[in-house]
């Protein structure tokens, strides 16, 4: 008797308890009626913006809302034209000397569907999100990137289209992708071509790039590190089953002297580049008809030190290198300035290397 008036009492007090706490809104669905803006200035944490087919000419639109999703199908286009910015998530930015990355301010956004094009910096910029998607866009002649993560974390970039648009002469200055300075990003089963770089990894770390299409390029895939930026490593990279062919546009920036720009370096017709990544495996690939290397991995010329415990295995690798640009030092199907340790190839399928007999050197 005693054990159940206990029992009892304690139920008492939980409905209570209950009772007493804010009612919480439920999420709400939002139909665009007149611009994106105003869509997203009335949503609240958890809504979903629909945004129906049609040109809406706005950009530097701002996401501060956790788990926002925004959806739009194909025939929905954001132009950002004369805006730096389609969409921006994250309100922060990198400050400091030495640069630092903000805390994380947005959690869980999501975008779905619609077309970014135009915008003069970047189709979407993420910066201290935690937690994100962008999935079924298409990211069309925005001037330096398409897909912008920056300081994010836990993210998915998926089935997009890009088209960078390095063969008008007036866009594709960077990478339609661009996953820079973040930790866990995936991105796969997108389709990119005629930008400067397909995909760049950024001194990031844990990053995967999978299933992708890559054409048309100036370069497929680049993992860099760069100076200036909040970390100084690129580590824990996995590049696999993606097929990189006829990335051949030409580089749009002059030869050096002087230097103005990393970019300036990047040969045309580099399939996968590998320039100072540790720890990046790259697997079961179809790099072919690139025009200076297939597979490349040098010294990173930036002051951050060789290459180390990088992995090239079963990838086909074929009918690169038929015409190399002068900015490629090594020109084959695959090519490997012989810096640092514990790198290896295994089980490709490849006609030259560069120095010749470089891979039976390093096997795995």
């Amino acid at each position: 008797m005693t054990c159940t008036r206990r029992g009892t009492l304690v139920v008492a007090a939980v409905f209570v308890a209950l009772a007493v706490l804010p009612a919480t809104s439920a999420a709400k669905t939002i139909k665009v009626e007149t611009t994106i803006a105003d869509a997203i200035a009335q949503a609240s944490d958890g809504d979903t913006i629909v945004v129906p087919p049609g040109t809406y000419h706005e950009g530097d639109l701002v996401v501060t809302q956790d788990d926002l999703t925004i959806r739009g199908s194909k025939a929905a286009v954001l132009d950002a034209s004369g805006h730096s910015i389609g969409i921006r998530v994250g309100a922060d930015r990198v400050t400091g000397d030495p640069p630092q990355c903000p805390p994380f301010t947005v959690d869980d956004f999501t975008l779905r569907g619609l077309t970014i094009r135009d915008a003069s910096f970047t189709g979407i910029f993420l910066i201290g999100v935690n937690g994100f998607r962008v999935a079924g866009g298409r990211y069309i002649d925005n001037v330096e990137y398409g897909i912008f993560p920056r300081c994010a974390r836990d993210g998915l970039i998926d089935h997009n289209f890009g088209d960078g648009g390095v063969d008008s002469g007036e866009t594709g200055l960077d990478a339609t992708v661009y996953v820079g300075v973040d930790d866990e990003i995936t991105v796969e089963n997108n389709k990119l071509v005629n930008g400067m770089i397909g995909i760049e990894l950024e001194n990031t770390t844990d990053s995967v790039v999978r299933n992708n299409q890559l054409t048309g390029n100036v370069t497929g895939i680049l993992a860099v590190i760069l100076p200036g930026l909040p970390t100084t490593s690129l580590e824990a990279a996995l590049i696999e089953r993606n097929v990189i062919n006829a990335n051949n546009a030409p580089n749009p920036f002059p030869l050096p002297p002087p230097l103005f720009d990393e970019l300036q370096l990047l040969p045309s017709g580099s399939g996968i580049l590998n320039v100072g990544g540790d720890a990046v495996t790259m697997r079961n690939n179809v790099v072919n008809k690139n025009n200076s290397f297939g597979i490349g991995i040098v010294e990173n010329p930036f002051g951050f030190g060789p290459p180390d415990n990088n992995a090239v295995v079963d990838n086909t690798v074929l009918n690169n290198a038929r015409d190399p640009d002068v900015r490629a030092t090594l020109s084959a199907d695959i090519a490997y300035d012989g810096s640092g340790i514990d790198n290896c190839f295994a089980g490709n399928v490849f006609d030259t290397d560069d120095p010749p007999g470089i891979v039976s050197q390093f096997p795995c």
